[in-house]
C-alpha cells in the first residue's frame, strides 16, 4: 500500500506541475504589447482665496483644456473642494457632465486639501493595466476654520497620500498664484511621495503650458506636434497619419485666449469645443486625409497645436513558404572514408506583417508615406522582434519546422498614434508538400560553368587588347634610344593645365582658363575637346589634332598629329607623330596652322584641395 501511495502522490504532483506551467504559459500569452489604460481625477481648490487667484476661472478652463484632450482609452473624474466637498464626478463622467459641474463650481469657504485628497484618492477603479493620475489645482495649504480641524484635515492628507503611493497614483500639483500661503507646504508631499511632480503658475509656465507638460511629458498621451501659421488670424493645416482613424482631435492651446475657433473637414461625426484658452476638434472616423483649422488670437507666439488619432486595428500576416536543401556526413555511400546522407530539407516562411483598419475598409494603415521607414517593435511565437516599414510592410522570415502556429503581437507604443489592437493574431501554418528529388544535374552545370568562365576571359581579354592604345614616346635625346612603345589604358590622368592664349588671328583678348585632369576617363583626349570644354573658340586650326594620353608618374603624353602647327616642349619641337611626356611644371608652346595664333598650355599639380572625384 505504502508503495501505491508514493506513486499516486509522484503522478499527482507531475500533474500538479504540469497545470502551473500551462497556465504560467497561458498567462503569458495574454501580455499582449497594447497600450495601458488610464485613469485621471481632477482635484480643484475651490476655496474663497481662488478668488484672488483665480479671478477669470482659469483654473476651471485649463482642467476643461486636459479632460476634452484626453484620448479615449482615459476616463475622467472630478473632485472640488473648500470647507467640504463642493462637487464630486465619478471616473467616467460623460464631459458634458463634467461642464455642468464646472459651471456650478463657486469658490468660497477654507480649504479642506485632506477631504478632498481622501476624496480623489477614492474614485480610482480597481482594474488592473490602469496609469492612475491626480492632477490637483490649489492656491494654499491645508485652511480650516479651527485649529482642530485643520490638523484633522492634514492628517487626512497624509494618509491619502499614504493610501496613493500605495495604489501607484502619481499626483500632479499646479499651484496657482505666486507662492503658497502656508510656510510648512504639507501639499507638496503628495508630489514628492508619489513620484508626482510640482509646477508653479508663473515660474513654470501658464497654466495651458502646465497642462500639456503634465499631459504630454509626464502622463506620456500620444500626440503630434503640428505648426501653426499666419497672424492673429491663425489657420493649421494638419495632414492626417493615416486614413482609416476612428477618432481625430485637433487640440488649440493659447496663454492669451483663442476665440473664431472653425474647421473645415468631413467625417461621420465631428464638433468643436471651446474654452477661454483651449479648443479641441474632434472627428469620429474622417473622411479626409487633411484638416485646414482656422481661429483667432491676440498673439501667435503663446498657441501650441497637437493632434491624437486612435486607430482600432488587427494584425494580418501574408505568409509564402520556402525550402532549403541540407546534407550532412553519415551512414550511406561511401566517399573518400566518409559518407553522405541526405537531410530532411529546411522550411521557412517569410512573413508579410501589416495592420489592418477592422472598422473602417479593411485597408492598411501603415501603407501611407507618413510610416515609410518607423521602427517597430512585435513579437512572433512570444520572441520579441524588431522591424521597419517598407512600403506599409514588415518582412520578416523563421524557421517553420515543428511549428504548426503562428502569434504575432504588435507594439502599440511604437507610434506616436494611439492604436487598439486585437490581438494577438493566429494563423495556421501551411506549407506544400515537399517536392519529389530532381536528378542531379550538377555536374553538367559544373562543366558548363567552366566553360562560360573560359569564354568571358577569351572576351575579356580579347576586348583589353582591343581597347589597349599603343604609343610610340620619344627617348631623352641624350640616350639616343629609339623611341619606345607605351600602353597607355594602365595610366591615369592627375594634375591640371593652365591655359595661356598669347596671341590670335584677330587680336582679341582670350582670359587663362584652367582644365582639371584629374579623375577624368583614362583614354584619348584632343586639344579641341579640352579649348572647348573651357568654351575658347579658335576655329578650325589644327588644335583637334593635337592629341593628349595619360603618361606614367603623372605625365601627359604630348602628340602633334597636325599638318601645320608647331608644338614645342619647353624649346624642343615635337616630331610629328611621337609622343613626347609632359610632366608638373613644364609647358608646351604651340603655334596654330593660321600661323597667327599661339597658345601655352602650362601642367600642374593639384592641392589636395582641389581634388574632385
Amino acid at each position: 500500500m505504502k508503495i501505491w501511495r508514493k506513486i499516486f502522490l509522484a503522478t499527482g504532483m507531475i500533474i500538479l506541475l504540469f497545470t502551473v506551467r500551462q497556465i504560467t504559459s497561458a498567462a503569458g500569452e495574454n501580455q499582449g504589447f497594447n497600450a495601458k489604460e488610464g485613469e485621471v481625477v481632477f482635484l480643484l481648490d475651490t476655496s474663497g482665496s481662488m478668488n484672488t487667484y483665480d479671478k477669470k476661472r482659469l483654473a476651471i478652463d485649463a482642467i476643461r483644456q486636459a479632460a476634452y484632450s484626453l484620448p479615449s482609452n482615459y476616463k475622467a473624474g472630478l473632485v472640488s473642494y473648500n470647507t467640504g466637498i463642493q462637487t464630486i464626478g465619478p471616473v467616467g463622467i460623460g464631459l458634458e457632465q463634467l461642464d455642468a459641474q464646472f459651471a456650478a463650481i463657486t469658490y468660497k469657504g477654507y480649504t479642506n486639501a485632506g477631504e478632498g485628497l481622501n476624496q480623489a484618492v477614492g474614485l480610482f477603479s480597481d482594474r488592473e493595466k490602469v496609469d492612475r493620475s491626480i492632477v490637483m489645482v490649489t492656491d494654499g495649504e491645508i485652511d480650516m476654520p479651527d485649529k482642530q480641524a485643520k490638523e484633522s484635515s492634514r492628517i487626512l492628507y497624509s494618509d491619502a497620500i499614504k493610501r496613493a503611493k500605495e495604489d501607484g497614483i502619481k499626483i500632479y500639483i499646479i499651484a496657482v498664484g505666486s507662492e503658497l500661503n502656508d510656510p510648512q507646504m504639507h501639499i507638496f508631499a503628495g508630489a514628492e511621495m508619489t513620484d508626482g511632480a510640482i509646477y508653479w503658475q508663473g515660474q513654470s509656465g501658464t497654466l495651458v503650458q502646465i497642462m500639456n507638460r503634465i499631459l504630454y511629458d509626464r502622463m506620456n498621451i500620444p500626440k503630434k506636434s503640428v505648426g501653426v501659421t499666419d497672424g492673429n488670424g491663425g489657420s493649421l493645416h494638419v495632414e492626417l497619419p493615416s486614413p482609416g482613424a476612428e477618432r481625430v482631435r485637433i487640440i488649440l492651446t493659447a496663454s492669451q485666449g483663442i476665440q473664431n475657433v472653425t474647421g473645415d473637414y468631413a467625417a461621420e461625426e465631428g464638433h468643436i469645443t471651446s474654452g477661454q484658452n483651449f479648443a479641441v476638434l474632434e472627428m469620429t472616423r474622417p473622411a479626409v486625409e487633411a484638416v485646414d483649422v482656422h481661429f483667432q488670437t491676440p498673439e501667435l507666439t503663446g498657441v501650441e497645436a497637437y493632434m491624437t488619432v486612435e486607430y482600432t486595428a488587427e494584425p494580418v500576416v501574408d505568409i509564402s513558404y520556402r525550402r532549403e536543401e541540407a546534407e550532412a556526413p553519415g551512414a550511406g555511400e561511401k566517399n573518400n572514408g566518409r559518407t553522405k546522407i541526405p537531410l530532411a530539407d529546411k522550411h521557412y516562411a517569410d512573413l508579410k506583417i501589416w495592420l489592418k483598419d477592422i472598422k473602417g475598409k479593411n485597408g492598411n494603415l501603415w501603407n501611407t508615406p507618413y510610416y515609410d521607414g518607423q521602427e517597430v517593435s512585435f513579437r512572433v511565437n512570444g520572441v520579441s522582434e524588431t522591424g521597419k516599414i517598407n512600403n506599409g510592410i514588415i518582412t520578416y522570415t523563421l524557421s517553420i519546422d515543428g511549428v504548426d502556429e503562428l502569434s504575432i503581437e504588435i507594439d502599440s507604443g511604437s507610434f506616436t498614434e494611439h492604436y487598439e489592437i486585437t490581438q494577438p493574431a493566429f494563423t495556421k501554418l501551411a506549407p506544400p508538400q515537399d517536392p519529389i528529388p530532381e536528378p542531379d544535374y550538377r555536374p553538367l552545370w559544373i562543366i558548363l560553368g567552366v566553360l562560360a568562365a573560359a569564354l568571358i576571359l577569351i572576351l575579356a581579354l580579347w576586348v583589353k587588347k582591343k581597347n589597349t592604345t599603343v604609343v610610340y614616346v620619344a627617348q631623352p635625346p641624350a640616350s639616343r634610344e629609339p623611341a619606345k612603345k607605351m600602353e597607355t589604358k594602365t595610366c591615369t590622368y592627375s594634375g591640371k593645365f593652365n591655359i595661356y592664349v598669347v596671341r590670335t588671328a584677330d587680336g582679341r583678348d582670350v582670359p587663362p582658363q584652367t582644365y582639371q585632369l584629374f579623375g577624368r576617363n583614362s583614354g584619348r583626349m584632343t586639344l579641341d575637346q579640352i579649348l572647348s570644354a573651357c568654351k575658347i573658340k579658335l576655329g578650325k586650326i589644327g588644335e583637334d589634332d593635337i592629341i593628349i594620353y595619360p603618361g606614367p608618374d603623372h605625365s601627359v603624353i604630348i602628340m602633334d598629329q597636325s599638318e601645320r602647327c608647331t608644338v614645342l616642349r619647353g624649346m624642343e619641337i615635337l616630331k610629328k607623330g611621337m609622343g613626347y611626356p609632359v610632366f608638373y611644371n613644364e609647358k608646351i608652346t604651340i603655334t596654330f596652322e593660321d600661323e597667327s595664333t599661339e597658345m601655352e598650355v602650362h601642367y600642374k599639380n593639384l592641392k589636395p584641395s582641389e581634388r574632385k572625384a
